[in-house]
């Protein structure tokens, strides 16, 4: 059995009174210090460690006093920021957690500054005091911060309060040796809880200019963006290092943010990967990935933020670029049967400009697939200009330029219709293309198949689709060889006249026109092109075509000349019938010269010529017969 000596009991003891008496020493020092610091040297020193770690001078509301348990702290109560007229900073309550050691010497020394329901309203020059703060992450012995449950509010000039940003929860911590800072935010904005988290490693170095190591992650809901490298603060911020950027939707972000998407559906999952250098002002992406909706595209891009308006500029390279998840770009309304009559308002390409170029092996644009495509995008202080240098579509090549500008509004409009509309120009050539997808993906015509060349020269403005085709002035010219007219076989159709002339007087539609060439030319004024030449030769017709059609209403007014030449051994000559063709382009209603058809017919011609003899007889005799109709009682003259 183990025995302790008396002496060791004896130093058990001994330890044991120290250590009682200690810890008394310690309650009655502790309950004691609250009496022995002034109230005034407690509202110095907490006003001087608020001013110290928020970079703002403050009004102590109340007064001061120390609460030992569970730390040593001064609660101070309600604090006031002073700050410019109209705005204001005010806290609920305000902590400084003393230290321990400094306390019981007799010194008054803050570790920590615990700020609790701050409310901060802005007006217009409301950034000022938030950023007061950056001058204090410089010297590393200012106290560290915490924030709880704070709020920035927005005071319109009607006075008006708007919560901007709520349930802000943040500290600044000193780490490395105090040497760097460690900040961490959460707050709500627009419902959605964003987190942010920032680490340099100098700070001294970071606010003088000279490069520190800095790591940046702010991130929401479905998006986050992240950032290492090495940055600077000094006169103007410096950036160089990696950035990372995910979304699982681009539009719900847009959405979030209070921004609009370019197009009504698409904007998916995002992601970019590059690196980033900021420099004198610019912003520069160098080996850029991107991927939206499955887009991927490699390049990069520069921000040039001096100008009147941002200049982004860059240059991107694809392998397949599809515009599936954007919806079908067309330009007619609902079942292709009109144009689109909504309003075109391009009123957001005043934003920024732009100067990007693109390079893509495929291209899917709906049913359209390009391929090896050079195109641009110029954007210009408001005016944007779409060029596809070359590109390969339709079986051949194509070249195009599209500018888009808004149209100054109609001051003599009413308020609610004054839309600034949109002004055009359209230059496109299409080279060896085949007519039928290439006229249908354009214009929705479907009446032409065949390989030929497609020119169009354009130029229009109105409020909608509808109002530019109404509007249209320019030229269009087309050119095949060895196609189809679709819609009426017009061989078929004169051997029917040659044989039975009265039975081809109905409608036309149906069936098909080989031809072996085609050409036409369009003046285009004012939505009506005037056919100054359409011809179709044909191994078994010909087709001579002159009129009008109408581009806002869809329509056609034509009238032609078919012809069907003679065969061998046949009893009568060639055929040369007029014909005219009207109504929508679509489906057009094709009719003979009925007065063509009467003189075919053998039957028929005996009374034609008996109405032409009629016509011409001598106005006494008519006028006998004339009597003669007007008294059914009196039989005519034989």
């Amino acid at each position: 059995m183990l025995r302790v000596g008396q002496n060791t009991r004896r130093a058990g003891l001994i330890a044991a009174s120290v250590l009682g008496a200690g810890a008394a020493l310690l309650l009655v020092a502790m309950a004691v210090l609250p009496f022995l610091v002034p109230a005034a040297e407690l509202r110095r020193v907490a006003a001087q460690a608020l001013a110290g770690s928020t970079g703002q001078k403050v009004e102590i509301l109340g007064e001061p006093s120390i609460r030992l348990f569970p730390s040593p702290r001064v609660v101070l109560g309600k604090v006031s920021f002073p700050l410019p007229a109209g705005q204001s900073l005010d806290a609920e309550n305000v902590v400084t957690r003393l230290d321990l050691l400094q306390l019981v010497a007799g010194r008054v020394a803050v570790n920590d500054v615990i700020v609790e329901h701050p409310t901060l309203v802005l007006t217009g020059e409301g950034m000022a005091p938030a950023l007061g703060i950056a001058p204090v992450l410089a010297a590393t012995d200012r106290p560290e911060l915490r924030i709880i449950d704070g709020t920035i509010a927005w005071r319109s000039s009607s006075g008006l309060t708007r919560e901007l940003v709520s349930g802000i929860t943040a500290s600044l911590d000193r780490v490395l040796d105090r040497a760097g800072i460690a900040v961490a935010v959460q707050f709500d904005w627009r419902e959605q809880p964003v987190n942010a988290t920032l680490f340099i490693d100098d700070i001294t170095a970071f606010m003088a200019g000279t490069p520190a190591p800095m790591r940046v992650t702010v991130a929401t809901d479905g998006a986050k963006a992240r950032f290492h490298g090495r940055a600077a603060l000094g006169k103007a911020p410096t950036m160089d290092g990696a950035v990372t950027a995910d979304a699982d939707s681009l539009r719900d972000l847009f959405d979030w943010a209070g921004m609009e998407a370019p197009t009504r559906s698409g904007f998916g999952s995002f992601s970019l990967a590059s690196r980033l250098k900021l420099e004198k002002g610019e912003v520069a992406l160098t080996e850029a990935s991107v991927d939206l909706d499955g887009n991927r595209g490699d390049g990069g891009l520069l921000v040039k933020v001096s100008g009147p308006r941002p200049l982004i500029q860059g240059t991107f390279a694809a392998d397949h670029i599809t515009f599936a998840p954007y919806g079908a770009m067309r330009l007619t309304g609902g079942e292709r049967q009109g144009w689109d009559r909504g309003a075109v308002d391009l009123s957001a390409l005043g934003a920024c400009d732009l100067d990007l170029r693109l390079s893509a092996a495929r291209v899917d644009v709906g049913d359209t697939a390009l391929s090896t495509v050079a195109a641009s995008a110029v954007l210009t202080a408001g005016r944007l200009v779409l060029a596809i240098g070359e590109a390969h579509g339709w079986g051949g090549v194509l070249r195009a330029s599209l500018t888009l500008a808004p149209a100054p509004p109609d001051a003599a409009a009413p308020q609610a219709r004054r839309s600034a509309g949109a002004e055009l120009r359209l230059e496109a050539e299409a080279n060896d293309v085949e007519l039928a997808r290439a006229l249908d993906d354009i214009g929705g015509f479907r009446r032409i198949d065949g390989t030929g060349t497609l020119q169009l020269d354009v130029t229009g403005a109105g409020r909608s689709i509808q109002d530019i085709a109404a509007n249209l002035q320019g030229s269009a010219a087309l050119s095949a060889a060895n196609g189809y007219l679709n819609g009426f076989d017009v061989a078929q159709l004169l051997q029917r006249i040659e044989r039975r002339p009265l039975s081809a007087a109905s409608d036309w539609r149906g069936g098909r026109t080989a031809f072996t060439e085609l050409n036409g030319r369009i003046a285009i004024s004012d939505g009506v092109g005037t056919v100054e030449e359409l011809v179709m030769r044909g191994p078994r017709a010909q087709i001579d075509m002159t009129g009008s059609l109408s581009i806002a209403q869809r329509a056609l007014d034509l009238a032609g000349h078919a012809a069907l030449p003679a065969t061998k051994g046949a009893k009568t000559g060639a055929i040369d019938l007029p014909f005219s063709v009207r109504g929508p382009w679509d489906e057009p209603s094709i009719m003979a010269d009925p007065l063509s058809l009467i003189e075919r017919s053998g039957a028929a011609l005996p009374l034609l010529e008996a109405v032409k003899a009629r016509s011409s007889a001598p106005a006494a005799e008519r006028a006998m017969d004339g009597g003669a109709a007007a008294n059914p009682q009196q039989p005519p003259a034989n």
